[in-house]
């Protein structure tokens, strides 16, 4: 990774592709450089699992998730579990993404990280750029090299990391959404403009999305518990503050297949609300056993997140218990500090 860097071509698409980028980010990507030895302690917990700890400024370690996690997904691919291979991938790729076209679906690949390697990813976004036309769309890929490779919008939306940081640096999980959400929109002056809604979970998001912050966002993103009943939230929400869900959109990217997808989009249009959805692992990393083509080869549930900011313990309190993620006592006190205001189902 050490001798991994920015080209000039590369700087110079950002620069043209990705205008909220400014200046003086992409002079400090082009200089740029990984240090693994020295920000990156690996080991293997009593269950023989890998653990990571990558350590350093935010700004410079923030950028190993996204590779690290392809690179151990894709090891793992080649070295521990090789009952598989490419068999019909291309067919299966062109039918889920023409499946979403028909149905009228927008869509974008989301799949870097949990990806089987580079060779299925490209294979995907190659196919998924040569779609047929219809009424629905694939809208882009959030990886930048491939969307560049074939001439497709790289796209994205703010992670979890951003509002969990600022909440510990700022002291408060109350107000920790409408902090991180006033000072995102005060960097990219509305691009990049779907609000995250999971970190702490939705009650604690929506009472601090009042009607200053609903405007300022093109909508917000569903990525954990039951989606349905987000959209009800959603549609119930800017009502209530008298903005019209009509005018919003809902990305939803939380393990979606293109039959979900589907019905997902149905339930919106039921409530005259606009969706988008980003797919990942189900486009990069489904495959069959070899062996026994019946059986699933089942993708890697792995998953990089912020532990600390200085010595503040960061936490994430998703709608689903399960992806909990931090400092036990952490997550215990900030839910308790949730719970007592109100503000935690």
């Amino acid at each position: 990774m050490e001798h991994t860097t920015a080209t000039n071509k590369d700087i110079e698409y950002l620069k043209h592709t990705c205008p909220y980028l400014s200046a003086e980010y992409l002079q400090f990507l082009a200089s740029y450089r990984f240090n693994p030895t020295v920000d990156i302690a690996c080991s293997l917990d009593e269950m023989g699992a890998l653990e990571l700890k990558i350590m350093g400024k935010w700004t410079q370690v923030i950028l190993y998730e996204i590779p690290l996690l392809s690179m151990i997904s894709s090891a793992y691919f080649s070295h521990v579990d090789t009952d598989w291979n490419y068999t019909g991938q291309l067919e299966k790729i062109t039918a889920k993404g023409s499946q979403l076209v028909d149905a009228s679906c927008e869509f974008a690949e989301f799949g870097t990280r949990r990806r089987r390697d580079f060779k299925t990813q490209n294979m995907v976004v190659c196919a998924l750029s040569q779609l047929h036309c219809g009424p629905g769309q694939c809208i882009g890929t959030s990886n930048v090299y491939l969307a560049r490779k074939y001439n497709m919008k790289p796209v994205g939306t703010v992670g979890h990391e951003w509002t969990m940081a600022i909440a510990a640096l700022e002291g408060t999980y109350e107000n920790g959404n409408s902090l991180a959400l006033r000072k995102w929109h005060a960097t990219f002056k509305g691009s990049l403009g779907i609000a995250l809604t999971d970190t702490f979970g939705t009650t604690a998001f929506f009472a601090n999305f009042d009607r200053q912050l609903a405007s300022l966002y093109a909508g917000v993103r569903h990525d954990s518990g039951d989606p349905f009943q987000f959209i009800e939230r959603v549609h119930a929400h800017y009502t209530r503050i008298g903005i019209s869900p009509a005018t919003k959109t809902i990305v939803f990217s939380d393990g979606l297949d293109p039959e979900k997808a589907i019905s997902v989009k149905k339930y919106c249009a039921k409530y005259a609300v606009n969706c988008s959805f980003g797919i990942g692992t189900n486009f990069t990393n489904d495959f069959l056993c070899a062996s026994d083509p019946t059986k699933q080869s089942k993708a890697a549930n792995i998953v990089i997140k912020l532990l600390k900011c200085g010595d503040k313990y960061c936490v994430k309190l998703s709608d689903v218990t399960s992806k909990h993620t931090g400092d036990a006592c952490e997550v215990e006190r900030a839910q308790t500090s949730l719970t007592r205001l109100g503000l935690l189902d």
